[in-house]
């Protein structure tokens, strides 16, 4: 007896056209998956890499090197502990360093 009535066809073309617009946004945005550690030849380098910058942040180097934040700000902080870099600022979450020679 009751239920819902069938929809016009302009009414169907709008609503298949709003499915494949909503489709294709959740396609755009794929995350990224980033890798859990670095080989000895990576890590030369990012080191070479860094050292030729200004001023180097985990952030930066984890988008350059496809790694995970915590890799990166390993990596920043062994270097540093070595002299190879200088701590500018560290904030909360945010640390900036630069090659200890500039």
């Amino acid at each position: 007896m009751g239920g819902t009535k069938k929809p016009t066809l302009s009414k169907l073309r709008k609503m298949t056209m709003r499915k494949d617009k909503a489709g294709k946004k959740g396609d755009e945005k794929r995350r990224e998956i980033y890798k859990g550690h670095i080989t000895p030849k990576e890590e030369e380098e990012l080191r070479k890499y860094i050292l030729k910058q200004k001023y180097i942040t985990p952030s930066m180097l984890s988008r350059r090197a496809e790694l995970r934040i915590s890799i990166a700000r390993r990596l920043l902080r062994k270097l540093h502990s070595e002299g190879l870099l200088k701590l500018m600022e560290k904030h909360k979450d945010v640390e900036v360093y630069a090659p200890a020679s500039a």
